[in-house]
């Protein structure tokens, strides 16, 4: 069913047109009973870890606490700023240009028997272990790739950000919910990436992820602002691929007292930057929905029959 999204928005207050409210809630009720509870928030208040927590405290008020268990910490001064970013703040910042790409949506299911078996693969050939998102993640990356079919050494990005609380010392105090997040960039070749194995992808993944720790350091030591280099703004180009997992961030455990939520979904994903995000099929289904927003509609066939190989 689709509803027209004027006709689920809520109103401008009057003299607000144009002002989005840094976070807004709303509940639409069906006639069966069910409902579903809309939720946009400015980034800059929290990262995803945040908002689920921002959830699970409303949902605990709304079954009867009177106070949530997580209470909310600000504490935004943790880290200081690198010592280039300081100088960089003093100076006006014009908006990265935007592409408009028009980027289709296409939904991927994978069931856990595809993803047990990406797994197993992975341990057979190198004799260690993967996560679910290191599989998602590789096989989105190269079909997609293979989709577009890139000119021969075209340079392609994968992104995502990853939590980087574990590496603060002191450690940040429980219920902190703002940002803490740091991107991790992959780059390789379209033909590259074109003729690697998934196992060969996953590990190009997991030595990015490995150097998490000393990226993190470099970027508190300035050293990336010294070379002109901004992690924090890779290209926002069709090369350049984003995905986001929501599995781990809290959002399937918030209970507002009709138990965990059936299926979370995002409202709109991007139009113009391409991105996949990594949730889980509705119950009682049991396995992973890549929604996705990542190619124009000359490229979303060959991206859904390059997908269906390992569905």
């Amino acid at each position: 069913m689709s509803i027209p999204n004027d006709d689920l928005l809520p109103d401008y207050a009057p003299g607000t047109e144009g002002t989005e409210p840094l976070v807004q809630m709303q509940v639409t009720q069906f006639e069966c009973g069910g409902f579903v509870i809309g939720l946009i928030f400015c980034h800059t208040i929290c990262d995803g870890l945040g908002a689920a927590q921002f959830l699970n405290a409303v949902g605990e008020i709304a079954r009867g606490l009177e106070h949530p268990s997580t209470t909310p910490v600000w504490c935004r001064d943790f880290s200081p700023l690198p010592p280039q970013q300081e100088k960089m703040n003093t100076l006006p910042v014009l908006p990265p240009p935007m592409p408009n790409y028009r980027l289709q949506h296409a939904n991927i299911d994978i069931s856990l028997d595809q993803i047990k078996q990406a797994k197993t693969e992975f341990h057979d050939s190198t004799g260690q272990m993967c996560s679910t998102f290191e599989a998602v993640a590789a096989t989105f990356w190269k079909f997609r790739t293979l989709a577009v079919n890139f000119e021969p050494n075209t340079e392609v990005k994968l992104v995502f950000f990853a939590n980087c609380r574990q590496l603060l010392e002191p450690p940040l105090p429980k219920g902190f919910y703002g940002n803490c997040f740091f991107p991790v960039t992959i780059t390789a070749s379209s033909e590259t990436l074109a003729q690697a194995s998934n196992v060969e992808v996953i590990k190009l993944i997991q030595e990015a992820k490995g150097k998490l720790p000393v990226e993190y350091s470099k970027y508190m030591k300035g050293e990336y602002m010294k070379n002109g280099e901004d992690p924090f703004a890779p290209p926002l180009i069709y090369t350049t691929l984003f995905i986001s997992e929501w599995g781990r961030l809290g959002f399937n455990q918030v209970d507002y007292g009709w138990g965990h939520p059936v299926h979370i979904v995002p409202i709109q994903g991007s139009s113009i930057i391409p991105v996949g995000i990594v949730g889980s099929l509705p119950l009682p289904g049991k396995g992973i929905r890549l929604m996705t927003w990542c190619v124009e509609e000359v490229h979303r066939q060959p991206f859904i029959d390059q997908m269906m190989k390992v569905i």
